[in-house]
């Protein structure tokens, strides 16, 4: 007799999440996912997560728009289109779901009431499987457009995967000096 092993979202969500009210400054959000140690926060007013804020959207929403964080609220910069988990659903239909949609982070809604949080990292932990499939959705989840910007910016070398603080665009990529001098070579 085999028995039915599969995981739940339930069985690997954090049930503890924070979360924050809408009129929150980024600057009190930022210094909460810091003490916390944590990426993300929920925002919410009522049972209901209405946004969520994350540590990549204060560095490109706020900061690198020189935009005091005590002077603005999280409302203002928060993804409000949420794509929710039902805490039901099978831990490879959340990888699945976090992959298709170039997400990190599912909240996770019972009748319209925030009952946890799901992260790439929880579904991991207790999938190992899953891996590859959220390895790939973190390479293209880290891809930004800088070309609005200067010529050199930090983050992580397209070709080396190396974090470095100044990347410069070669060909359509963001790489580090050593393998722009390799690629200008070929």
């Amino acid at each position: 007799m085999e028995m039915d092993t599969q995981v739940t979202v339930h069985d690997a969500m954090t049930s503890n999440v924070i979360t924050v009210d809408p009129k929150t400054s980024v600057a009190e959000a930022a210094t909460i996912m810091s003490q916390k140690g944590i990426g993300c926060l929920i925002i919410k007013s009522n049972s209901e997560p209405e946004g969520l804020i994350t540590e990549s959207d204060i560095i490109t929403k706020v900061v690198s728009r020189d935009i005091q964080a005590s002077q603005i609220t999280v409302a203002e910069v928060m993804t409000s289109d949420l794509i929710e988990i039902d805490p039901g659903s099978e831990v490879y239909e959340a990888a699945r779901t976090m992959a298709k949609n170039k997400i990190r982070r599912l909240p996770v809604v019972n009748n319209g009431s925030l009952v946890g949080i799901l992260t790439s990292t929880d579904v991991m932990t207790v999938s190992p499987e899953l891996t590859e499939l959220l390895v790939e959705n973190a390479r293209m989840s880290h891809t930004m457009d800088y070309s609005d910007r200067g010529t050199s910016v930090p983050g992580t070398c397209e070709v080396c995967e190396t974090y470095v603080d100044y990347l410069e665009e070669v060909d359509g990529k963001y790489v580090c000096e050593e393998c722009k001098e390799e690629l200008e070579g070929e």
